[in-house]
């Protein structure tokens, strides 16, 4: 049984959203729906592979977590997420890394059923919060996050990549 199960009437059938755990072998389909993910965002493709999912997701130290939508036994979207903790109010939490659905199967309830099911999992790590970003010119994503919290208005993202990281780290 999934993570969390959402049912919704579209026009020709009813279809039920499942949300379960990703799993190693889930990883062509993580792949697809990330490069999928990184091309509607505007940048190139994203440079997870297989094996990287597999290397990094799993094992002794996974760096994250995975869940994925099901409609009729087909992976049509997914969340990625990463353990992070809050000193000011000494809690854990969850990181949202990534959340994207397939353009044909959005506005049928699967990127609300990952949202939920990704809060559901901080709960279960004794977690009290979910931290996400979404890009400022994604206006249908930030109308859809706004409907489960309110956008921070006194929070900066600040971000060390390429050069900037290895000019940090050296």
């Amino acid at each position: 049984m999934g993570l969390f199960s959402k049912s919704k009437e579209s026009a020709e059938t009813l279809s039920s959203v499942i949300v379960r755990a990703a799993t190693p072998a889930d990883a062509p389909e993580i792949v697809r729906l990330a490069q999928s993910l990184s091309i509607a965002d505007g940048g190139r493709p994203s440079r997870l592979t297989e094996e990287s999912y597999r290397r990094d997701g799993f094992g002794e130290t996974p760096a994250f977590s995975a869940l994925v939508a099901e409609i009729d036994s087909r992976i049509v979207g997914y969340a990625l997420y990463f353990s992070g903790y809050d000193t000011d109010r000494a809690t854990r939490g969850v990181y949202l890394s990534d959340l994207y659905v397939d353009q044909a199967w959005r506005r049928r309830g699967v990127g609300r059923a990952l949202m939920q099911g990704t809060a559901r999992a901080c709960k279960n790590l004794k977690g009290e919060w979910m931290f996400w970003s979404v890009l400022k010119r994604n206006k249908k994503a930030r109308k859809f996050y706004k409907t489960m919290a309110p956008e921070l208005s006194d929070v900066v993202l600040c971000a060390a990549l390429g050069d900037s990281f290895r000019r940090l780290s050296e």
